[in-house]
């Protein structure tokens, strides 16, 4: 894990000082009465200025070098959607003995009370601090008398003695900016690596030297001022299939390279991924827990007694460690408890279910490596330079006659090889104890699929009665295994499905391999749908889609700016078959449809067809690749609203 920076060869002063900033307090009625119709008129909030200063400095009470954080935003809000604008959450990060703290915090609500401002003052009695994992502490604060109308003031400097933990500065967010700016101050003993993402353009860049007032034995210490300023910048909207927001909006980060000193010596921060390797096997929280083979001994005998192969070894062991430590729904590249103590407790993180996983299948002779990610949530780890603060969990990896493995207990209905959707982001590392290691790419083992059957008849009063049975795989069984897991018994989550579908009356429900993960997950019902039917004369009037149908657009941006995640191929396909009453024939139906993407990259069909008086009808969507380019995406927006307009339409029969 990462250590404190300090300084001990030289002995430094410095006179600490802000950048220029907005100023607090000062609150106009142009502010109160500023119109979202200027930058977006369907803002729930605005930033009307926000401003950050990074410098670094001398630590007055240790003597050496310090990074100091200073923010201070103020919002419009307009409606009640935009009053958790006025919830922060400030995170300060510990290692050792050393930690963050922060060190002044200011904030007002202001509210136009007919020609007055009101102001009330954060009640600094309701700020909160919580621990969220062993190196992060979060402080929490709600600003006070929040309406719609009020603007919000923030201002807090944070103290932090890791020259590493250089602040990402959030041009973008999901509300609108009028302007946002950053000033950083770094000395040139001090290099860092910079990493602008985003589609957005920086408006204002100035770069100018600067005195530190740093002083030491072999001379002056000069450093550079930058400020970067951005204008009008729009909300960053959530879409459908995406990976973490972090990845795509605009933001500025900053990754320590280096320090030296004035003509002396280079220290050299960018590691190399020799240097996480031993830092991770060295580490008591990982590679000491894969060490704890032991552990596992003596259980190991009755757990593989009747296991032949390696394959069906390691099957029964993943098995065995997903029943002893229940999931506490935390990530981890370290463990928390250290498995001895979660084996004992049935409870653990990630690391301490998956590090366990490892150390008992090398404990029955199946070589297992650790396999490092950053989930979807937590955002793309850097490529370019190991940052091991970038990965947040930890599975398996085993190679079992010749074919490798990818393996995750921290839930029973994840099979055997399979990851689960939230690690399937980009690259995980892959480490072979002494061995090196590499990139691996992640990816979904199998398509997700859901194949809907469904065989039935229509009587002359317009009810469909008939037998349906939904088969899935991949992740879509992934989502309704987990959840049926979270009703108490079948007969609530039936209970469920019926609430949900109340048109349709359910005669006899089953469902099978809810526990088998490796089979399709196969739901069969028994069901009847009085009033299928419209009628019109003499004909029946009636869309058959009552089940897999898409009734709705994912993609609904005008331009989307970031790449379309699927996380998997997919495939679902409708099969029907609906007798028709005696002495009733088709009248009219549907066109059929077929339609690609290019390079078949999308497919989809509807077919409808008459034979021995029954009705069949062949729906199917095809996603045959799981990442589409921003570029692709006017195409796949198109394909999908046609889709919908193909299930809009009905189906006619008349009397003969």
């Amino acid at each position: 894990m990462q250590k404190i920076f300090c300084i001990a060869a030289i002995m430094l002063c410095s006179i600490s000082g802000f950048a220029q900033d907005f100023s607090f307090g000062k609150i106009t009625k142009e502010d109160l009465n500023f119109n979202r119709n200027t930058i977006d008129s369907n803002a729930n909030a605005v930033v009307l200025r926000e401003y950050g200063n990074a410098s670094i400095l001398i630590d007055p009470a240790k003597g050496g070098l310090m990074l100091e954080f200073y923010y201070h935003i103020k919002t419009k809000i307009f409606t009640k959607e935009g009053f958790s604008k006025a919830d922060f959450t400030i995170p300060l990060y510990t290692s050792g003995n050393s930690k963050e703290v922060i060190s002044s915090i200011k904030g007002v609500t202001y509210n136009l009370n007919g020609e007055k401002i009101a102001e009330y003052d954060l009640d600094k009695s309701k700020i909160f601090n919580e621990k969220s994992t062993k190196s992060v502490a979060l402080t929490k604060l709600t600003l006070p008398n929040i309406q719609e109308g009020s603007i919000i003031e923030l201002r807090y400097t944070i103290n932090s003695p890791f020259l590493y933990n250089f602040r990402t500065w959030k041009f973008q967010d999901d509300i609108p900016k009028v302007y946002s700016e950053f000033v950083s101050k770094i000395p040139e003993i001090c290099i860092y690596n910079q990493n602008m993402r985003g589609s957005l353009s920086i408006s204002r860049h100035t770069k100018e030297n600067y005195n530190t007032d740093m002083r030491s034995e072999i001379g002056e210490v000069h450093g550079s001022k930058t400020t970067y300023g951005m204008e009008n910048i729009p909300a960053f909207v959530n879409e459908d299939y995406m990976t973490s927001a972090d990845n795509w909006r605009s933001s500025l980060s900053f990754e320590l390279a280096s320090y030296r000193i004035p003509m002396g010596a280079n220290y050299n921060y960018t590691r190399t991924w020799e240097d996480v390797e031993k830092q991770l096997f060295t580490d008591e929280d990982f590679g000491g827990q894969i060490k704890k083979k032991g552990l596992f001994k003596a259980i190991l005998p009755s757990v593989i007694a009747d296991k032949k192969t390696e394959l069906e070894k390691a099957k029964a062991i993943h098995s065995y460690i997903n029943k002893q430590i229940k999931w506490d729904k935390s990530n981890g590249l370290f463990t928390d408890k250290g498995i001895k103590d979660a084996l004992e407790k049935r409870s653990g993180n990630v690391a301490d279910i998956n590090l366990a996983l490892i150390a008992a299948l090398n404990a029955a002779d199946i070589n297992a490596n650790p396999l490092i990610l950053s989930t979807r949530a937590n955002g793309y780890p850097n490529i370019t330079n190991p940052v091991l603060s970038d990965f947040n969990y930890v599975v398996a990896q085993v190679n079992i006659d010749s074919t490798v493995y990818y393996l995750d207990a921290t839930e029973s209905i994840i099979p055997f090889g399979s990851l689960p959707l939230r690690c399937i982001n980009y690259q995980g590392r892959l480490f072979q104890k002494g061995g090196g290691s590499q990139w691996v790419e992640l990816k979904a083992k199998e398509k997700s699929t859901v194949y809907y059957d469904f065989t039935g008849k229509l009587d002359d009063k317009g009810k469909l009665t008939g037998n349906l049975q939904i088969r899935r795989l991949g992740f879509d069984a992934y989502n309704k295994r987990k959840e049926i897991k979270e009703y108490n018994s079948m007969e609530e989550y039936f209970e469920k499905v019926e609430e949900n579908n109340s048109k349709i009356n359910y005669l006899k429900s089953d469902i099978t391999h809810v526990d088998s993960t490796e089979y399709f997950l196969v739901e069969t019902f028994d069901i009847e749908i009085d009033n299928f039917c419209s009628t019109h004369q003499n004909d029946f009037l009636f869309n058959p889609l009552f089940i897999g149908k898409t009734s709705k657009n994912p993609f609904n941006l005008e331009q989307r700016n970031y790449p379309i995640d699927i996380g998997s191929t997919v495939e679902e396909v409708l099969n029907m078959e609906v007798e028709l009453p005696e002495g009733y024939q088709l009248k009219e139906k549907p066109k059929n449809v077929i339609m690609s993407l290019p390079n078949k990259d999308a497919r989809y069909f509807y077919t409808s067809r008459m034979e021995d008086n029954k009705l069949h009808i062949n729906v199917a969507t095809q996603i045959n690749k799981p990442f589409f380019l921003p570029e692709e995406y006017f195409d796949l927006k198109e394909f999908f609203s046609r889709i919908i307009q193909s299930q809009k339409l009905e189906i006619t029969v008349s009397k003969i």
